[in-house]
C-alpha cells in the first residue's frame, strides 16, 4: 500500500490510484487552490496557484528530502513516499502573490457579475489573497465578446487558464477557441468565422472558474446564492447524465452538469442544458378534468382518481379488458405502480411500452487520449460522450418492468392497432414526456376504440381532450425516482420544483390508485425497495438507495465504500459558507 504524507499527516492512498497532488489532498480534506488544471484536460501548469512544497520520504530510515523549490501540485503524481507541505509561509506567501499577480488588471465587479458566489477568483482572493492592492497603474480594459449566439466572453475577468481552449481542442475536437497574443495582452478569441457552437459549447460557461464565460439565458436573471440545488437526472434523452437543477420561486433557471464517471464524466450536450424551459412553460395542465354531460370538466383530485378506480374496477367486473400505455417518460418506481395495478385488476390486461421518441443519429464526441488525464476511477477521464438519438430517458426501465409482469413487451403501435379492434373497453395512457407525445392523430385512433379513456399527462394534447379522465402528471423537474439509461444503468434524480398548482406528482397518483397512500406523500424510496424486492433485475438496490454513480440493472449490490465525487473547490467553499448548496425539498418561497 502506498503511504504519502501530508502536511505530517500520514495518509494511505486507494489501491492502484494514480493520482496527483491536487486529487490526493483533496481524498484526505486538504485544499490545494487550483485554477488551470481540471481532471478531464490536460496538464498545462500555468497559473502556478497550486504550487507547493514537495519531498520524498526513505521508507527504511524515515529520512524526508525537500525538492528546493515548489512544484505545481498538477504535475506532481502523489506515490509511495511522497511528502506534500501545503501549509507552509513559504507556499502561502506565494499563494498570496500569485492572486496580486491575478487581479491586477481585473475589474471590482462583482456585484454585477453572474458568477459571484461561485467563484474561484472571489474565494481565494478571501482565502489565500491580501486586503491591500498595490498596483496603481493603469489597468489594461479588454472588450466584451460574443462568442457565440449563446455564450458572452468579459475578457477582462479572463485569468488565461485556457481551460476553455483545451475543452475545444481535446474533448470536442473542434478547435474554435485559441490564444491571441502574448504576456498581458493574450486573449482568448474564436476563430474567424468559427463561432463557438459546438452541441456541448455551453460546457465552458461550467468550467469556467472565474466570470469571464457567461451563458446569455442566464445572464443577470438570477444570484447563485438566492436558488436551491438539486441533483436531478437528464431526461433530455437515454443518455442520462448527471446535472444540477437550480430553482427559485418555483421555476427553474439554470441547469449544469454534474460528475459520474461513469455516464457523462463532467459534461452535459446544450440541448439538454437548455430543456429546463420545458418545465416553466405556462401551457402546463395545471387542473384534472372529469367528462360530465359530455364535457371535461375541472375535478378535484380525489373525485378524479376515484372515478378513475370505480370505472375500471367496474369494466373488469363486467368481463372487460383494460389496456395501458406507460411512458418511457415515467420513473422506474411509477412504471413499476401502473403495471402492477393493471394486473392486479386482471392478468389478462394488456400493458405496452409508450413511443419512443428518436431523432437523428446517436452523435458521439471521443476526447484525444493521448492529452487527458487518467487514474483513479474516481477521476476517470477521456471517456466518449454520446448524444443518443433515442430522446427519452427510461425505455430500458420500463421494459424491464413490462417484461417481469407480462413476459413480453409490446410497443405502442402494436396496442393502438389491437385498440382500433375494440379487443378493450378501457385504455390508461401516460406520457409526461418533455414535448406534447400525442397528436390529433392518436386521438381519432384510439378514442373510438374504447367506452373509457384516462390520460395521465403534463400537456393539454387532442388525445387529453378526448379523454373521460386527464389527470394532470408531474413534468420531468417535478419528479423523483430512479430512470435506466442506454447502458443499463440505473440512476436517482431529485425533484426540483414542487408540485404546480392542480397537479400531483405521478407517483402520488398511482399509489392512491393501488391504495398504499398513506398520511404524508410517498416515498420513491420505499416502493423502489418494494420493486427491488419483486423484480430480479432491479434486486441490486433491496435497499432502496441507489449509488451515488449508479447501480448496472441486473447486477448485485455493492457494498463498498462510496467513491470519491469531484467537485470544483469554489462550489465546495460556497456550501462551506452556508449558502443553500443541494438541498432536498424543494419548495415554494
Amino acid at each position: 500500500m502506498a503511504t504519502i504524507l501530508i502536511n505530517g499527516e500520514e495518509h494511505t492512498l486507494p489501491e492502484g490510484a494514480a493520482l496527483n497532488a491536487i486529487q490526493a489532498a483533496q481524498l484526505f480534506g486538504v485544499d490545494i487552490p487550483y485554477y488551470c488544471w481540471h481532471p478531464a484536460l490536460s496538464v498545462v501548469a500555468n497559473c502556478r496557484m497550486c504550487e507547493v512544497e514537495v519531498g520524498t520520504r526513505d521508507a527504511k530510515t524515515g529520512e524526508i528530502r525537500m525538492v528546493p523549490k515548489m512544484v505545481p501540485g498538477c504535475q506532481t503524481p502523489a506515490k509511495d513516499g511522497t511528502v506534500i507541505v501545503t501549509n507552509s509561509e513559504k507556499v502561502r506567501e506565494h499563494q498570496r502573490l500569485i492572486m496580486e499577480m491575478l487581479l491586477i488588471n481585473h475589474p471590482l465587479d462583482c456585484p454585477v457579475c453572474d458568477q459571484a458566489g461561485m467563484c474561484g477568483l472571489q474565494d481565494y482572493s478571501y482565502e489565500y489573497g491580501q486586503s491591500v492592492h498595490r498596483f496603481v497603474e493603469t489597468r489594461n480594459i479588454n472588450p466584451r465578446k460574443e462568442v457565440s449566439d449563446q455564450i458572452q466572453l468579459n475578457q477582462d475577468r479572463c485569468i488565461m487558464c485556457t481551460r476553455c481552449v483545451r475543452f475545444a481542442r481535446e474533448i470536442t475536437q473542434t478547435n474554435e477557441l485559441q490564444v491571441m497574443r502574448r504576456g498581458d495582452h493574450a486573449e482568448i478569441a474564436t476563430f474567424p468565422g468559427e463561432p463557438l457552437d459546438n452541441p456541448l459549447a455551453g460546457n465552458v460557461v461550467d468550467i469556467c472558474p472565474v466570470g469571464a464565460l457567461l451563458d446569455k439565458d442566464f445572464l443577470h436573471k438570477q444570484r447563485f446564492w438566492f436558488t436551491s440545488k438539486h441533483e436531478t437526472i437528464c431526461t433530455r434523452c437515454s443518455s442520462g447524465c448527471n446535472t444540477v437543477s437550480e430553482e427559485n420561486r418555483g421555476a427553474l433557471w439554470r441547469t449544469r452538469a454534474r460528475h459520474n464517471p461513469e455516464v457523462n464524466d463532467f459534461w452535459i450536450c446544450d440541448e439538454g442544458r437548455y430543456t429546463y424551459k420545458a418545465a416553466n412553460s405556462p401551457d402546463l395542465l395545471t387542473a384534472m378534468y372529469v367528462r360530465t354531460q359530455d364535457k371535461l370538466n375541472v375535478a378535484p383530485v380525489d373525485q378524479a382518481v376515484n372515478t378513475v378506480a370505480q370505472t375500471l374496477t367496474r369494466i373488469t367486473r363486467e368481463g372487460g379488458k383494460v389496456a395501458a400505455v406507460i411512458s418511457p417518460f415515467l420513473t422506474v418506481e411509477e412504471a413499476y405502480l401502473l403495471a402492477k395495478y393493471v394486473k392486479g385488476l386482471n392478468a389478462a390486461n394488456v400493458l405496452a411500452l409508450g413511443p419512443v421518441p428518436v431523432v437523428g443519429e446517436d452523435q458521439t464526441f471521443t476526447p484525444d487520449p493521448r492529452k487527458g488525464r487518467t487514474g483513479d476511477t474516481s477521476f476517470v477521464v477521456c471517456r466518449p460522450f454520446t448524444i443518443r438519438a433515442e430522446k427519452c430517458p427510461n425505455r430500458r426501465g420500463v421494459e424491464a418492468v413490462l417484461a417481469h409482469f407480462q413476459g413480453s413487451v409490446i410497443d405502442h403501435a402494436t396496442l393502438a392497432d389491437r385498440v382500433g379492434k375494440k379487443e378493450f373497453k378501457a385504455l390508461y395512457v401516460t406520457s409526461d414526456a418533455i414535448e406534447p407525445a400525442f397528436t390529433a392523430a392518436d386521438a381519432q385512433k384510439l378514442r373510438p376504440g374504447v367506452d373509457f379513456l384516462v390520460v395521465q399527462d403534463v400537456w393539454p394534447t387532442e388525445l387529453a381532450a378526448a379523454a373521460d379522465v386527464v389527470l394532470a402528471g408531474a413534468t420531468f423537474a417535478e419528479k423523483a425516482g430512479c430512470y435506466v439509461n442506454a447502458q443499463g444503468r440505473l440512476q436517482y434524480g431529485k425533484a426540483a420544483l414542487p408540485p404546480r398548482d392542480g397537479s400531483l406528482p405521478d407517483l402520488d397518483l398511482l399509489c392512491i390508485l393501488c391504495k398504499r397512500a398513506g398520511e404524508g406523500p410517498v416515498s420513491s424510496r420505499d416502493v423502489l425497495r418494494d420493486l427491488a424486492a419483486e423484480v430480479s433485475a432491479f434486486a441490486g438496490v433491496a435497499s432502496g438507495k441507489v449509488p451515488v454513480f449508479g447501480q448496472p440493472l441486473g447486477a448485485p449490490a455493492d457494498g463498498q465504500a462510496e467513491p470519491h465525487v469531484y467537485v470544483e473547490p469554489w462550489l465546495i467553499t460556497a456550501k462551506a459558507r452556508g449558502e443553500r448548496f443541494f438541498v432536498d425539498a424543494p419548495a415554494k418561497s
